[in-house]
């Protein structure tokens, strides 16, 4: 672990407004809490994070998933998309580092090869040799290592998301669903609700391979839970759009983000719409 992963902190934020919103209505606790989501983005790829990661960062955070999608999406210091979330600022500040230490890498190779002009041409050959089988065999070892491996939360997602490139694959689950060509027009919906599914289990470090990500996917489908989201999906086609095309059922539940939706609730009205307790009522 060589990396270095820090990020550059304004010792100003304590006074932004933004923030100060925020420390009024969640207090000391949600400030930290903001702190945590940050240091969690920054661990991510392009610095951004799906809501199925939710659950396992309010169990990171000791606070509840409700509490962490309100501090993301009520106080306007993140952005939300239709899949995922970031922070303008931490991708702002990263973006100039990632600048500067791609001119440093690219400073060291000219530095590299200056230094190795200098090298008899029989002792460069033969280094340059060793050096391109040494480069083989430890990418060799490095993509077996990233194809294979599912050992955290992240590691399923990046999983879940390469099988979307298994095209003799979803072939046979396509057969296997029923649903016949209209299987690969919802495949994308399906791999979200079978990672959201993984997740609220918490049992994302239980798929330690992208084959059994796929097994796992096989048996998900003959779920009572699955078939009825195929059904829900055929059927987005043939009628007006599902006014529940904005939550997940699992278990027979409804959810949204890896929170249960209190029974009686009406239909979640928007990718970014959060429940309110006191109200009663969908937010956003």
């Amino acid at each position: 672990m060589g990396k270095n992963f820090y990020f550059k902190h304004d010792a100003s934020a304590f006074s932004d407004a933004k923030l100060m919103s925020l420390i009024k209505q969640e207090g000391m606790t949600g400030y930290g809490i903001y702190w945590i989501i940050l240091e969690f983005l920054r661990m991510q790829r392009e610095y951004a994070a799906s809501y199925v990661m939710l659950s396992h960062l309010s169990r990171r955070a000791n606070t509840s998933s409700k509490r962490l999608m309100r501090i993301i999406s009520d106080y306007d210091l993140f952005v939300l998309t239709d899949d995922s979330f970031y922070s303008p600022g931490l991708s702002e500040r990263m973006a100039a580092h990632d600048r500067v230490v791609s001119s440093c890498r690219a400073h060291g190779r000219l530095g590299g090869l200056a230094k190795s002009l200098k090298i008899s041409q029989s002792v460069e050959a033969n280094a340059l040799a060793l050096q391109r089988e040494s480069n083989h065999i430890i990418t060799s070892l490095k993509s077996e290592s990233e194809a294979n491996s599912c050992s955290s939360p992240e590691e399923l997602l990046r999983s879940v998301a390469e099988m979307k490139h298994e095209t003799i694959w979803q072939e046979q689950m396509a057969m296997k669903s029923g649903m016949g060509l209209k299987f690969a027009a919802h495949f994308d919906a399906l791999l979200l609700a079978f990672s959201t599914y993984i997740s609220l289990i918490g049992e994302e470090n239980s798929i330690p391979t992208v084959n059994d990500a796929k097994r796992r996917f096989f048996f998900w489908m003959q779920s009572a839970d699955c078939k009825q989201l195929m059904a829900r999906l055929q059927k987005q086609e043939e009628a007006a759009p599902d006014p529940f095309r904005f939550e997940t059922l699992v278990d027979g539940r409804r959810t949204y983000c890896g929170m249960p939706i209190v029974e009686g609730a009406p239909p979640r009205p928007a990718i970014n719409a959060v429940w309110d307790d006191d109200g009663h009522c969908w937010r956003h």
